[in-house]
């Protein structure tokens, strides 16, 4: 029987309105599945960021993924990243809590595990893609190194509306109420409370109001360099990726814009590619240097928003990005 991931990463527009928390019942006993003794030289190990709303090892998302990695790959080292202990608590904070902690802290924790001291590929779901490409910005240069990131619709330009809103992506007029909804959340966003304390709120980002976001914005304006002042330091490490892979759903309507996943941001009038962008055309963080190096790919995934099975997931992830080659000679952190 086919099992279905279904980790969502709905828009903190979402949250504003409805002020809804989704939570999980599994607790996550083992967050890191052990390297088998063959493997010690043979495979890199892999480390898992999940979606929101999900936990760590919950058995009919996140867990059933990192338990089909550890079997197809031999009993390869898996990580799966917890910020919360327990089920419960870790789901609650991929909603509410401070995401720059966040990253702090499983840097520290990534760093403490000697199976990942030869480096490690990584995998991101939703907003876990780009904390985890924050992960790699931050603390490449400390190590442990990732060598492939690999995101699953990840909100790289953030989010600018409520889920099954107007999308850009999908070349429509915006009814009223979307236009509506997209002016207040850009504000609210933007309020001291909600800007340090609601996850979602911390990668949103409304094209009329820039001015706010740039200011105010504690995550993802920093790890864009979406502010005048550049830290050359995001650059480097993600320069230093061997591949980044980005994967966008083609019918996404969770995510606004879709093409966030690809870098692509809607600035107000239309829908620019990563490449038309000023964080490409500038590299700001090192994206040009990785694509004009072939170290970007660009896929696609059929279906909404994280909306997948495991024979999908082997075939498209594990065996083209995950089963790596020998990392006996790999530099050390």
């Amino acid at each position: 029987m086919t099992t279905c991931v279904t980790s969502s990463a709905v828009g903190v527009s979402l949250l504003l309105l409805l002020s809804v928390t989704c939570q999980t019942g599994f607790a996550c006993s083992e967050v890191g599945l052990p390297l088998a003794e063959s493997n010690r030289t043979r495979q890199l190990p892999v480390v898992l960021w999940h979606g929101m709303g999900d936990s760590c090892c919950n058995t009919h998302s996140i867990g059933a993924v990192r338990n089909r990695i550890h079997h197809l790959l031999g009993g390869v080292f898996v990580h799966s990243i917890a910020t919360g202990e327990g089920g419960p608590a870790d789901s609650e904070s991929s909603i509410f809590g401070n995401v720059n902690a966040q990253v702090e802290d499983v840097c520290k924790t990534l760093a403490s595990f000697p199976e990942l001291k030869d480096g490690y590929n990584a995998v991101g779901f939703s907003q876990g893609g780009q904390f985890m490409r924050a992960v790699v910005e931050r603390c490449q240069h400390t190590g442990p190194k990732v060598h492939t990131l690999v995101t699953l619709g990840g909100q790289h330009q953030g989010v600018m509306n409520v889920p099954k809103c107007w999308n850009p992506s999908f070349n429509v007029t915006p009814s009223y109420m979307c236009s509506l909804s997209q002016r207040f959340l850009g504000w609210g966003a933007n309020l001291p409370l909600i800007r340090t304390h609601l996850v979602q709120a911390q990668y949103f980002k409304e094209p009329r109001n820039l001015a706010s976001y740039r200011a105010h914005n504690i995550f993802l304006a920093d790890i864009n360099n979406d502010r005048d002042t550049k830290n050359p330091l995001y650059k480097d490490n993600l320069s230093t990726l061997e591949k980044f892979v980005m994967f966008r759903f083609e019918h996404d309507t969770t995510v606004v814009p879709r093409d966030s996943a690809w870098f692509a941001w809607y600035n107000g009038t239309q829908l620019l590619t990563m490449n038309q962008t000023d964080l490409y055309q500038e590299d700001w963080i090192g994206m040009r240097a990785l694509h004009e190096a072939g170290k970007l790919e660009f896929r696609g995934c059929p279906g909404d928003h994280m909306h997948f099975n495991l024979e999908w997931f082997e075939d498209n992830i594990v065996e083209p990005y995950l089963r790596a080659p020998a990392v006996t000679n790999l530099p050390r952190s």
